[in-house]
């Protein structure tokens, strides 16, 4: 029933202004609903468009309201624009595009629009995510930590290792945060097969206290195992080191630290230090070997 009403241009501004209409006979559904009722009254609302070339354009339309028998008096849906939203699908769209590669500040310098707008349109298009997530019950889930505000906050992510997607995200790394959504994802854990963590002691409780057998099906992710295997090679580094310079000789390790760290398979300086008796040496070869190939 919508059609284009009339396009008035402001010059000063730099505005396209869009009008919109619909048809006298029109009925709408109830956005609750769904029933068809005639039209109530309207409410005149603007939306931001996509530019046309160059020039802001906005979208205006006096809005229906019908009045329901079982909800009362609601403002009907348009189909250009998600509820609540002051932009156009399109223009969400378009921001959401640049979103990928700009920051959410760029971003909004580069529509002209605020901060929070511009993290708006996110919220949204997460809401719309969530709305079609698939609820199929997942065999592989991968839990893990990071933090933002200069690691001042910590949020807890859980991905589906199968489909290479984030699941969920939860506030905090706190046991009991963990446990809650584990227990209340029941349905969608109950043909779980294993869990890849790091080893923080409340990832794995909270796994252990809420998953059945949840101890058997815990595999430690192989970048915080390396991780682990690294900080003990240079602590045996650090300790050798220390003991030459103790006893007067010169140390082979001096400003070695990050070769032992790196792959040096390919570094014929270093390789023979590597290869030999040194106990860093030893450690570091017990680190290199095919752990992560070998069944356990």
């Amino acid at each position: 029933p919508w059609f284009v009403e009339k396009v008035s241009l402001d010059l000063s501004a730099a505005c396209v202004t869009v009008l919109i209409g619909h048809s006298q006979e029109a009925t709408f559904p109830c956005p609750v609903c769904g029933q068809l009722r005639p039209v109530y009254d309207h409410q005149k609302r603007r939306w931001r468009h996509l530019d046309t070339f160059g020039f802001t354009t906005m979208l205006e339309a006096e809005v229906p309201r019908i009045s329901c028998r079982e909800h009362g008096v609601k403002q009907v849906n348009v189909p250009w624009k998600e509820p609540g939203s002051r932009f156009t699908a399109l223009f969400e769209a378009l921001a959401l595009s640049l979103l990928k590669i700009a920051s959410l500040s760029d971003v909004a310098r580069h529509l002209r629009i605020s901060w929070d707008a511009a993290s708006g349109i996110i919220e949204r298009a997460v809401r719309r995510g969530l709305a079609r997530r698939d609820r199929t019950p997942l065999t592989r889930i991968g839990i893990d930590e990071t933090s933002f505000q200069k690691r001042h906050e910590y949020v807890t992510v859980v991905f589906d290792q199968e489909r290479g997607c984030v699941v969920d995200m939860l506030d905090g790394r706190k046991k009991e945060t963990l446990k809650t959504w584990l227990i209340a994802q029941a349905g969608v854990l109950n043909k779980l097969e294993s869990i890849s963590t790091d080893m923080w002691d409340s990832y794995i409780g909270a796994v252990q206290e809420s998953i059945p057998d949840g101890a058997q099906k815990i595999c430690f992710d192989r970048f915080h195992v390396a991780q682990y295997f690294n900080r003990a090679v240079d602590t045996v580094r650090a300790e050798e080191h220390r003991e030459f310079k103790q006893r007067g000789e010169k140390s082979p390790l001096t400003r070695t630290k990050h070769d032992w760290l790196r792959s040096y398979s390919h570094n014929t300086a270093f390789a023979s230090l590597a290869e030999s008796n040194l106990k860093t040496a030893r450690k570091c070869g017990y680190r290199n070997r095919s752990i992560f190939k070998m069944a356990i």
